[in-house]
């Protein structure tokens, strides 16, 4: 069996914050202006029932889908209003989970976002969110 590793050409992700460190190493692999997100599920990320918790899954893709509004507006400071998810499929340990995003609609004050998790391409997580402009 060979041992679980990081897909080629991702890099660490540095934690934007404390609680980001806390659910890491995330990893994002840049091709021009498109960036992929991604995690390498450990054991520390799994519930009573040997899967990826689903509060890991939510907590990577919020965080992922704030970084993406955050860089479309030019780094202004955003944050997160609402996302309702569901949960389609789980994620073991050892199993690539990697993040698929796409602005929906970007108003004045607020930013629509659609965001999925894939392992090996099957969709596992998906949620839709709306993040608040809120400075410079």
């Amino acid at each position: 069996m060979t041992s679980p590793s990081i897909p080629e050409g991702f890099r660490i992700y540095g934690a934007r914050s404390p609680f980001t460190a806390k659910i890491g190493p995330l990893y994002y692999k840049a091709d021009g202006d498109d960036f992929t997100y991604g995690f390498l599920a450990e054991e520390g990320h799994t519930n009573s029932n040997g899967v990826v918790h689903g509060g890991m899954l939510f907590s990577f893709l919020d965080d992922i889908l704030g970084h993406i509004v955050w860089r479309s507006l030019n780094q202004k400071r955003c944050a997160t209003i609402s996302m309702n998810c569901d949960f389609v499929a789980s994620a073991k340990p050892g199993d690539w989970v990697e993040a698929r995003s796409e602005i929906s609609r970007k108003g004045m004050a607020v930013v629509f976002m659609r965001g999925e998790l894939l392992v090996r391409g099957e969709r596992i997580f998906s949620a839709d969110g709306i993040w608040k402009i809120i400075g410079k």
